[in-house]
């Protein structure tokens, strides 16, 4: 996924301006961290290049529970916006949306199982 452009004031327009919780410096060293929900609804549908409301149909479909801001508004995480990205895939090519909810979170699983068999192998010496 490509990175945002900042905004007009050189902010990062995928971080948490005006969000509610610890303080500036906090939510910076979080962005670091995949899961740390620093996407507003309207950056994240422009950074995978989708709708605010594909996106609200992906969470009423599974794929992913979003966060809520203090205020309210959705906030997405990178891997949050990966998997939608990956669900925005799949239904350009003609899948449903409920279909490839079921898909993306199968191909993550796979994933998170073939990493543990990868570390496993090597504590084993194997």
């Amino acid at each position: 996924m490509p990175p945002l452009p900042p905004r007009p004031d050189g902010t990062d327009p995928g971080g948490p301006a005006g969000a509610a919780g610890p303080p500036p410096r906090a939510h910076a060293a979080a962005l670091g961290d995949a899961g740390f929900p620093g996407f507003a609804m309207g950056a994240a549908a422009e950074a995978i290049g989708v709708t605010p409301a594909f996106l609200r149909a992906a969470e009423a479909a599974g794929l992913f529970a979003a966060h809520r801001s203090g205020g309210g508004h959705r906030r997405y995480s990178r891997d949050d916006l990966e998997r939608a990205d990956r669900a925005r895939q799949l239904v350009d090519d003609g899948t449903r949306m409920n279909d490839a909810v079921r898909i993306v979170s199968l191909e993550y699983q796979l994933a998170a199982a073939q990493a543990m068999i990868e570390i496993l192998r090597r504590d084993s010496g194997g």
